[in-house]
């Protein structure tokens, strides 16, 4: 959930620093004061784009940040992969200069605007009277079935056997348009017998370039291998020294202490000894044959056209000798290989039908159930003359299964369910797409869930109704709203006035948390445009009334 928004010169607000709270908070206003500011705003954490004319006149700089209190899982998950430790909130912030040069930042940490666009619709979900379309879109009707019920295993069940079966599909067919071309055949042979050729071993180009860098170092590695020995064992060398050290502490035989010293100095001397012994037989192995560098350099040459030609390392080098192979076998013995896939094909394609039917049977009962809670929230906002339907149809298979769904609804009674988007009514449309929304927002697990002005086209008790609905929603995230409506307003747990006033050089737009009185006073300008007694305790009434009923359980 959004836990606070600073803004400093982003269009008309000078500076405004606004702590939210769950629940459900509301933004009133005049035409023109600036509601969808806030809006905007949040749009831009969410990775909207920037545009140098959101910064205020006379600023260089425009800055937006918000914190986050982050719950959802999927939002988790995305920061968790993005490198992000479990921060109690998360900070986003976005800055844009006039020269148009900007700087995206969670927790400090310079981010692409992309990976907002991945985290932000994960925490936030802003819908406004132009933003339904995915609710409307019938090519979206099916994911959000699937939301519903919560088929995971069966779905992931079902697009992995479809992929098996596509790709043995996809084989055939490719095998089928496959023409009997000798040059074709020509050409796997000579690859293959280029690579036979080479008789490669796995991990012999490390070996060999170990070799070769050893060779190349010939002289520098036996001068110092020479020296070594040298300063060990030439007379007045280390081991004579060390040697002549370890028998004067051994004459020491009045004190255990320097006797235990002596006995660990004999050790080493033997060490010492041994390890130059072995020094000496390395430098002895030591050899420069030049025939044998250009042996090893021209292998290592053949080495890399191969893998220039057929892969990177010698095991993929390798795995292309055996699909060579098969592509020969497949077109010497084309009609074997055609009868043996068709007979995969039958097989997969049955598996694939039978956890498909599975999926559909279980739509099924889901689009009942999601019809009957749709109709709930149809309901409790005066659509009570509305029926949903969920329509499942024959689809071509793909990896969601063989079903085409589309959402369909009829408003009045006798008429016949036609598809959401030919709903003619604004207001009904709003009152839908709330309805749906109330129902998707918890399924998706969204936290905050903002409406920009759906209310429009309703008044009344359907406003009321709105409402009502959108509180009922802050129960299980949080809910902003920006509305021209009292009745809508009146349900909020916090109200926002979102007021312009204008000084001799500049307008200002201010954000302002109002208390009790403050929001009889916005009530009333919003139901009369005065603030007259009379105006102000039926604003006193409305928001006593609909207090009253969104505390009633």
């Amino acid at each position: 959930m959004l836990r606070s928004l600073y803004l400093k010169n982003f269009v008309l607000i000078d500076e405004a620093n606004l702590d939210f709270t769950e629940g459900f908070s509301v933004f009133t206003g005049e035409t023109g004061a600036g509601k969808s500011i806030l809006i905007d705003a949040i749009g831009l954490l969410c990775g909207d784009r920037l545009t140098v004319d959101t910064i205020r006149k006379s600023a260089d700089k425009m800055i937006v940040e918000g914190a986050f209190e982050i719950r959802s899982d999927i939002a988790r998950k995305i920061l968790d992969d993005n490198g992000f430790s479990e921060d109690e909130v998360t900070v986003i912030s976005r800055e844009l200069t006039l020269e148009g040069k900007s700087v995206n930042r969670c927790n400090g940490r310079i981010v692409p605007v992309s990976f907002l666009r991945e985290l932000g619709p994960a925490m936030v979900d802003i819908h406004s009277q132009h933003d339904t379309q995915y609710l409307l879109n019938v090519k979206y009707h099916r994911t959000l079935l699937d939301q519903f019920g919560r088929h995971d295993e069966l779905m992931a069940t079902t697009a992995a056997t479809y992929k098996a079966y596509d790709r043995l599909q996809k084989e055939y067919d490719e095998l089928l348009q496959t023409s009997l071309n000798p040059d074709d055949l020509g050409f796997l042979r000579y690859q293959i017998d280029e690579i036979d050729g080479a008789e490669l071993k796995i991990g012999e180009d490390d070996e060999l370039e170990t070799q070769q860098k050893t060779m190349m170092a010939f002289e520098k590695i036996s001068s110092r291998l020479n020296s070594a020995i040298e300063y060990l064992e030439d007379d007045g060398g280390i081991l004579t020294k060390f040697y002549e050290v370890q028998k004067m502490v051994e004459g020491i035989k009045e004190m255990e202490e320097v006797q235990a010293i002596s006995k660990d100095l004999d050790e080493i001397y033997y060490a010492l000894q041994d390890k130059s012994e072995t020094l000496k037989e390395i430098h002895g192995r030591l050899y420069f044959d030049e025939g044998e560098l250009n042996r090893i350099q021209d292998r290592l040459f053949m080495i890399t056209k191969l893998k220039r030609k057929y892969g990177r390392k010698i095991a993929d080098i390798l795995d292309r000798k055996t699909e060579f192979q098969q592509k020969i076998d497949r077109i010497e013995n084309r009609s074997e290989v055609l009868d043996r896939l068709q007979k995969q094909i039958d097989e997969a394609k049955l598996v694939f039908l039978q956890q498909a039917s599975m999926l559909r049977e279980a739509r099924t009962v889901d689009a009942r159930k999601l019809c009957v809670d749709i109709k709930k929230q149809l309901d409790s906002l005066s659509l009570t003359n509305a029926e949903f339907q969920i329509i499942l149809s024959e689809a071509n298979p793909s990896s969601y299964g063989i079903d085409n769904v589309e959402f369909l609804v009829s408003m009045n009674k006798g008429e016949d369910p036609k598809p959401l988007v030919k709903v003619a009514s604004g207001g009904e449309l709003s009152r839908l797409m709330l309805g749906l929304k109330v129902i998707f927002s918890r399924l998706q697990g969204i936290e905050t869930v903002i409406f920009d002005e759906i209310d429009s086209g309703v008044s009344g008790r359907v406003a009321s109704a709105i409402g009502i609905k959108m509180h009922d929603l802050s129960k299980s995230a949080q809910v902003f709203a920006v509305t021209h409506l009292g009745q809508v307003a009146a349900c909020g747990d916090a109200h926002y006035l979102v007021a312009k006033n204008s000084d001799a050089l500049r307008t200002h737009t201010l954000i302002t948390r109002l208390d009790v009185e403050g929001r009889i006073d916005a009530l009333a300008a919003i139901a009369s445009g005065t603030m007259s007694e009379t105006a102000r305790q039926a604003a006193r009434e409305l928001l006593e009334h609909h207090q009253e009923r969104i505390s009633t359980p």
